[in-house]
């Protein structure tokens, strides 16, 4: 057989695969009943945000069955209220609506809402606190700002200052800075993937949350090796070296960074929310916890002891702490459930892809390598760091 025709042979699994899948969904139903029935669809809504402004409330639906839905009935504290939505009243599969109901809510008291199928089922939702939405201002996009800067820029720069005292130490004491950066990067993956699991267990079942997940820490991790590749070559690195702790100072800004998207996600989150005082919380917790960030960007590029300039630190510190000031933003004004599960789990993958490098790093060039003694204590010591700030955070 040519070779040409064993290249089309290859095309033959796939086709009857193909068609078997193809008679099983036209007559899967038929097998499928000689084992069981599946229960009735619950008919219920996905209640995703609910706004509240000036003699109006507005409510963000989703369909998360595969059989449509149509809207009948909205109640607002047992009491039948007329509405109209912003979108089709019937939903298909993961289909998506707003639902707006002129209505003189009062602030700060709880709320419940009705939503009745056309099948009679309803589904209630319950809003502790009714607070005015905060709309697009140039106001409030200031103090976005202000806040993604306390919490994301001024820690880490804070935390790099710590770099002279550190091109001044034993190489075993650097090499346990180096281990506390692979034990503050490991919390913080580990942080940010209970975040996207949680997230994800919110999401409509239809929509693969999980999925999600594998999707953003895949993309994450390999986009980061990349990223370290291509730098490490224009820094002539021998195959299979480690990167250099120049390079590998930016990797770990990278990483951090995409973490700090994901905290300023919640805070500007909380404060879309009405949480005020959750909001405030979180900023207060996470630059404490966000100092020790800085450290850990500021142990590889001590490597070497050469001189680092102002206007490189200035990079690291934007690079690892801007983006707490565009999940402000996000959060804020953009708030959609997927995308956070997409932030986390991006934050997940960066996390790990550097702790893969920065252990590389200690096992070619740390005395005594892994087993080191001041090594182990360093990565014990940056997880203990973490959780112990974390506490404010939480």
């Amino acid at each position: 057989m040519s070779a040409r025709l064993w290249r089309l042979w290859a095309l033959v699994p796939l086709l009857v695969l193909v068609g078997v899948v193809s008679a099983f969904v036209a007559g899967g139903k038929s097998i499928v009943s000689l084992v069981g029935t599946s229960p009735p669809p619950a008919d219920t809504f996905q209640v995703r945000r609910v706004e509240f402004r000036p003699g109006e409330i507005r409510l963000k639906l989703t369909n998360p069955q595969r059989e449509a839905l149509r809207l009948s009935i909205v109640t607002v504290d047992d009491a039948v209220v007329p509405f109209d939505t912003d979108g089709p009243r019937t939903l298909r599969r993961l289909g998506s609506t707003t639902v707006v109901v002129p209505y003189h809510w009062v602030e700060d008291d709880p709320i419940a809402f009705g939503l009745t199928a056309a099948s009679g089922v309803e589904t209630v939702h319950a809003v502790a606190a009714a607070v005015e939405t905060p709309a697009p201002t140039g106001r409030g996009f200031l103090g976005y700002a202000l806040i993604g800067f306390l919490v994301g820029i001024v820690p880490v720069a804070l935390g790099l200052a710590w770099l002279p005292s550190l091109r001044h130490i034993s190489g075993r004491w650097l090499a346990a800075f180096m281990a506390l950066t692979a034990g503050l990067l490991t919390f913080l993956a580990f942080d940010a993937l209970n975040e996207a699991l949680t997230r994800q267990a919110a999401l409509p079942p239809g929509i693969g949350g999980f999925g999600l997940v594998v999707l953003g820490v895949t993309v994450s991790y390999l986009g980061l090796t990349w990223l370290g590749d291509r730098l490490s070559r224009r820094s002539e690195r021998a195959a299979g070296a480690v990167v250099p702790g120049p390079v590998l100072a930016l990797l770990v800004a990278v990483g951090i960074g995409l973490h700090n998207l994901s905290e300023g996600l919640a805070i500007g989150s909380s404060f879309a929310l009405g949480e005020l005082t959750l909001g405030t919380f979180l900023i207060v917790g996470f630059m404490v916890h966000n100092i020790t960030e800085g450290l850990g960007i500021a142990a590889p590029a001590a490597e070497g002891g050469g001189r680092v300039g102002v206007r490189r630190l200035a990079l690291l510190a934007f690079i690892a702490g801007f983006p707490a000031m565009a999940g402000t933003w996000i959060g804020g004004y953009l708030t959609n459930d997927i995308v956070g599960v997409l932030f986390f789990s991006i934050a997940v993958g960066a996390a790990a892809q550097v702790v893969v490098e920065v252990t590389r790093y200690v096992r070619r060039r740390a005395p005594g390598g892994l087993a080191s003694g001041h090594v182990v204590g360093g990565f014990l010591a940056g997880i203990t760091v973490m959780w112990a700030t974390g506490l404010l955070a939480g």
